[in-house]
């Protein structure tokens, strides 16, 4: 970044171009992202201040954001920042960075729901970014959340302070159930939902991956054996133990794994009914299975 004095005009205009040639997707807009970041501006803020001067206390630190995006450390890892159902959450290394299809879990949750009062279970909670959507829009449910690594749950304990729930959700560590087992002594423990944003991609595919995403994205977030599914499995078979009367099982599913699932669901018999549901690409990624 050549000696000169920089507009943010000017600083986005460059960065976009070496972005560019380096292959960063979407060069624009993690510029935007990066340099409103340091500056503490939103991107519109950043449109209406065009002109004003960049001095060397926010382009040294920039200059190393741009070193750190060229080596694809995702953007939202290097501002720790990622919003989700219109909330700003933390999020860094220690978790998978939320997708906008995630949220699709939340809305079907909160559009489907019935009666005041709800029990929910959330397995593999991660960032947190769920169970605190859901606690935010509903703050007389009860939640419980999961996850098998003790460093996401810092993150999601984190996120669940700043938005001021952590009076009504209970993290537990512990693979999927085993926490739930563990307080749930007499079997009296059940919950109107259970959700889960599951591990669904095959251990195979990890190098059609982005960089971004396989080079920095927490493994166990991702990968789910030979042929995506492993953890999948294991919440339907197990799931229907946990849910009250008309208790729903609705988590995320792979592009292409649709047919595969039906076959699980159609093998147990604790579900009354099912619907796969999809998104806005016109892909079936959301299951909604109903116990008796």
């Amino acid at each position: 970044m050549p000696s000169k004095m920089w507009r943010v005009v000017d600083l986005l205009d460059w960065t976009v171009g070496y972005f560019q040639q380096h292959g960063i997707p979407n060069p624009r807009l993690d510029a935007e992202i990066l340099l409103g970041h340091l500056l503490e501006k939103s991107r519109l803020q950043l449109y209406l201040h065009f002109e004003m001067p960049v001095f060397q206390e926010h382009l040294t630190p920039f200059r190393e954001l741009i070193k750190k995006r060229i080596a694809r450390t995702p953007v939202s890892y290097l501002t720790n920042r990622k919003e989700f159902m219109s909330l700003d959450f933390y999020v860094d290394e220690r978790v998978l960075i939320p997708r906008p299809e995630t949220e699709q879990l939340v809305e079907t949750i909160l559009t489907t729901k019935t009666g005041d009062f709800q029990r929910l279970l959330e397995l593999g909670t991660g960032s947190g970014v769920i169970a605190t959507s859901l606690a935010v829009q509903q703050p007389e449910w009860e939640i419980v959340a999961t996850d098998i690594s003790e460093p996401a749950l810092a993150v999601a304990r984190k996120n669940a302070e700043t938005h001021a729930c952590t009076t009504q959700i209970r993290f537990l560590p512990g693979d999927l159930f085993e926490p739930i087992e563990a307080i749930n002594t007499n079997g009296g423990t059940r919950f109107d939902w259970i959700v889960c944003n599951p591990p669904y991609i095959k251990s195979t595919e990890r190098a059609t991956l982005s960089p971004d995403v396989r080079d920095y994205e927490p493994e166990i977030a991702l990968f789910a054996g030979d042929d995506g599914l492993t953890v999948i499995r294991r919440l339907i078979a197990e799931a229907p133990k946990y849910l009250a009367s008309n208790g729903k099982l609705i988590l995320e599913i792979g592009a292409t794994q649709a047919d595969a699932v039906r076959t699980l669901l159609d093998a147990e018999s604790a579900y009354a009914s099912y619907e796969l549901l999809k998104d806005y690409a016109e892909k079936e990624r959301v299951v909604l299975a109903r116990v008796l």
